[in-house]
């Protein structure tokens, strides 16, 4: 008897963030593997003994389809078929002006959002930018981490001032990148890294402009660097270099774009806590930076200083990286790898130095 054939799914998008992986169907519908922030449930009973992570993936428990997701710290947002922004997770981001509750499967609104089309979050501050291309932040104002100088210190929703037209936005760990639809980057909030990219150390609360002299198309952000990708396809890396996620052995950081040496164009990047990964127009993934954790997925812990190519890992549509942990969608799965300690690379083993398959996947899901 011919064993049935599993379950393939229409995987659209795929999100990191600290300890959560999640897939965004076509249908609206979104899958979630992990901790905080995954849809799961966590256990109200106290732990007196080391469990295991668990390793199964729940679907996210929406009251309408999603059309856009974004995995942050514990926290998870997601934008709804109303173009409103919902929320789901552990809250310590002041959500709503307010350190309060966030049900932890159950998406709940962000109020004073309405017509947004992107999202993104990470460990105290949240963005969304709206279909006019002004971008709202919300949560703590961290060394000026929302763009907004007279922003409280447990900020609600609302736009950074005095930016041009959004198209994109990143989140850091206490700063944020806007690429703008005239490809220009605009940065703002910690620097002690360089991690703004505008030449000196200097926290800021107001948006100062990246000295690129590349159009960009693309954009990313770690915990205290950041990548961009310009028209053309070229990569260029700021901020903290202290595990060569800058794509070279030295300097130990820089204030300033450098160009990263790539074998191919790229179309993509992804930034995890002091790692870089890159999506080249072939299909195939490059990465570099922190392994502790096996997160670039080379089948080794040893950190590298320059982009080295993912083996067995090919017609790749979309990349994401969190804290400790990689994924990748491909034409037939969609693969993590790294830390698993929190279940948010499914039933792989505690860590994951290679893709390790947690999805079927569909050959014609859109490119994202």
């Amino acid at each position: 008897m011919t064993p049935p054939t599993p379950e393939r799914y229409d995987v659209t998008a795929v999100s990191c963030g600290r300890d959560q992986t999640l897939a965004l169907l076509a249908n609206g519908k979104v899958i979630g593997w992990g901790g905080d922030g995954s849809g799961r449930i966590p256990s109200r009973e106290p732990e007196y003994c080391t469990t295991p992570a668990p390793t199964g993936a729940v679907e996210v428990l929406m009251r309408e389809p999603l059309s856009a997701v974004a995995a942050g710290y514990g926290v998870s947002l997601g934008v709804t078929s109303g173009r409103e922004v919902a929320t789901w997770g552990a809250n310590g981001a002041g959500f709503d002006g307010t350190i309060g509750a966030v049900a932890p499967a159950t998406p709940s609104r962000v109020a004073a959002l309405a017509a947004v089309r992107e999202i993104a979050a990470s460990e105290f501050q949240c963005a969304a930018i709206d279909e006019a291309g002004a971008l709202y932040t919300w949560g703590l104002n961290l060394d000026g981490g929302l763009g907004r100088p007279d922003a409280p210190f447990e900020a609600a929703p609302d736009r950074v001032p005095g930016l041009p037209v959004a198209r994109h936005v990143a989140v850091g760990k206490g700063f944020m990148l806007a690429l703008t639809k005239d490809g220009e980057i605009f940065a703002w909030g910690a620097n002690a890294a360089g991690q703004l990219g505008v030449g000196d150390l200097r926290t800021g609360d107001v948006p100062r402009r990246v000295p690129v002299s590349h159009k960009m198309r693309s954009i990313a952000a770690g915990a205290s660097h950041a990548l961009g990708v310009t028209s053309a396809g070229e990569v260029f890396a700021w901020g903290s270099n202290n595990h060569g996620q800058l794509g070279s052995p030295d300097p130990k950081y820089s204030a300033k774009p450098l160009a990263i040496a790539l074998p191919e164009r790229v179309q993509a990047v992804a930034a995890g806590m002091f790692f870089s990964l890159a999506l080249g127009n072939s299909g195939r993934v490059y990465a570099w930076g922190w392994n502790r954790h096996g997160q670039l997925g080379l089948g080794d812990r040893e950190d590298r200083r320059r982009p080295a190519p993912i083996p067995d890992l090919e017609r790749v549509r979309a990349i994401a990286a969190g804290q400790t942990h990689s994924a990748a969608l491909a034409s037939n799965a969609l693969y993590a790898w790294g830390s698993n300690a929190a279940g948010q690379l499914g039933s792989a083993a505690l860590e994951q130095q290679r893709p390790h398959p947690i999805l079927a996947t569909q050959q014609r899901g859109r490119r994202v």
